[in-house]
Formats: structure tokens, C-alpha cells, sequence
């Protein structure tokens, strides 16, 4: 089969990016955003190959204050996922504020699943006591960095895991994730800093690198094994036409 273009689960990009800029990376991109409003202004592009979540990042102390449940409804009903949402311990928003929010973006993935990007750092515990509370599918744990026995857990729970760059010299915690459970991502311009090469969304060939070179594998297999990954996921909560028709052909040719 024809080696698929790379494939980035998490990255921040301009919202008003010009759409030949988005083409020019040369990659499928999950765009996360961080607010409803963010969300707003990016709520009717096309673009080919980048897909738009819808996100309440949990820094933010504006957006958690101002988060509203029925808006946040509405605003799920037009998204192929969500992200960038979760828990942070290093956030000014008062856990339990932190808490509530995402309690109630669970319940509305309950009711609408999707694919989702969760945030995590500093609150690994915290993060999976609400998965557990309630659990959902299609999770992704973005740049997780969780102890190995909370990382097994997540594993237990069915949680995927998106890996950047930097994480690259955490081989302990990736060795304990199967295959079929990672994913790419760069979390640009966060996750790309250190990396020798591109500093861009979608340029996630460290990754593929070296955890081609971990697992004993090409790095055009671990490509192909990436994607398999993320269909599989889509296909959990039933989300493949909610994607662009670039990335169902992209799903159609893993075989």
C-alpha cells in the first residue's frame, strides 16, 4: 500500500491560518483549540486535511469561568472531535472549578461521543478518578506523564496516548503502551521546542523514528500502524463520516 502522508493528533494552529499554509504541511493535523469562542472562529473552515476540535482548556481561567454546558452542546454537534479539554495541577483555576467543567464534558461525550484530547499534567490521579466516574470512549491522553502504575491503568481503562517530540527520552513510560495504543502529535509550538528537526504541526518524524527503532520496526510501518490506530479509535464512537472526505479515503487505504 502507498505509505500515508504523517499524521499529527495534537497541535495548535493559528485560527486564522491561511488555508495554503495548512495544505503546505503536508500533513493530516488535529487542530485543538482552547475555547469556545476559539472554536467559534474556526467552525466553518474546510480545510482538507486539518480537522478542528472543540476544546476547554483547563489553564485557562477566562474559559473555564465562562464555560457553559448547553453551549458547549451545540458546539460538540458540528465537531469530528474534541480537544484540547482536561485537568491541570499547575492551572490558577481551583481544581474543583477545573473539575466540574470537565465533569460536564464528559456527560456531553456520554451523549455525543467523539474523539477526544485530554489534558492532563500535574493531575494524572485526579484525571483518570473522573474517567473512571465516567467512562467514555475515544480518549486520547496527550502528553501524558503519569507513574508507571497510573500509566498501566490508563492502558486498563482503554485510553489511548499521543506522543511529542519531547517525550522521546521518556522510554520507561512508553515501553509500558502497546503499539495499538500510541499515536503522534507535536502539540506545536509546546511539544516541538528541542526537536532537531521541523518545528512545525504534522512534522512528527522523530517519533515515528524512534519508536520505530524501539519496537523493531520501519518507520514506514509504524506510519501505517499510527493510522490504523486512529481509525480504529474513530471507529469506537462511530465518528468516521464526521471527518473530511481527505481523511476517510486516508482510512479506506490502510489495507
Amino acid at each position: 500500500m502507498k505509505t500515508p502522508p504523517p499524521l499529527d493528533t495534537h497541535a495548535h494552529l493559528d485560527v486564522d491560518i491561511d488555508a495554503s499554509a495548512v495544505r503546505s504541511l503536508g500533513a493530516f493535523v488535529f487542530a485543538m483549540t482552547r475555547s469556545l469562542d476559539e472554536f467559534a472562529a474556526v467552525s466553518l473552515r474546510n480545510d482538507l486535511r486539518a480537522s478542528w476540535g472543540v476544546g476547554v482548556h483547563p489553564g485557562l481561567v477566562r474559559t473555564i469561568k465562562a464555560f457553559d454546558a448547553t453551549a458547549f452542546s451545540r458546539a460538540i454537534a458540528s465537531a469530528a472531535f474534541v480537544g484540547e479539554v482536561g485537568l491541570d495541577g499547575a492551572s490558577r483555576v481551583p481544581m474543583a472549578e477545573q473539575v466540574r467543567v470537565f465533569r460536564a464534558v464528559l456527560e456531553e461525550l456520554e451523549r455525543q461521543p467523539r474523539v477526544v484530547s485530554v489534558h492532563s499534567s500535574g493531575a494524572h490521579f485526579q484525571l483518570l478518578r473522573e474517567l473512571h466516574r465516567t467512562p467514555v470512549s475515544g480518549v486520547i491522553l496527550h502528553w501524558w506523564t503519569g507513574s508507571p502504575e497510573l500509566t498501566e491503568e490508563a492502558v486498563r481503562l482503554g485510553c489511548y496516548f499521543s506522543l511529542p517530540p519531547a517525550m522521546m527520552s521518556s522510554l520507561d513510560l512508553i515501553d509500558l503502551i502497546p503499539l495499538e495504543r500510541l499515536l503522534p502529535e507535536t502539540d506545536h509550538p509546546y511539544g516541538d521546542r528541542r526537536t532537531a528537526t521541523s518545528k512545525q504541526p504534522g512534522a512528527v518524524g522523530e517519533v515515528e523514528h524512534r519508536i520505530a527503532k524501539l519496537r523493531g520496526l520501519e518507520p514506514r510501518d509504524v506510519r501505517i500502524r499510527f493510522w490504523r490506530n486512529l481509525r480504529t479509535l474513530v471507529d469506537d464512537v462511530d465518528g468516521r463520516d464526521r471527518f473530511g472526505a481527505a481523511w476517510q479515503v486516508t482510512f479506506e487505504h490502510l489495507d
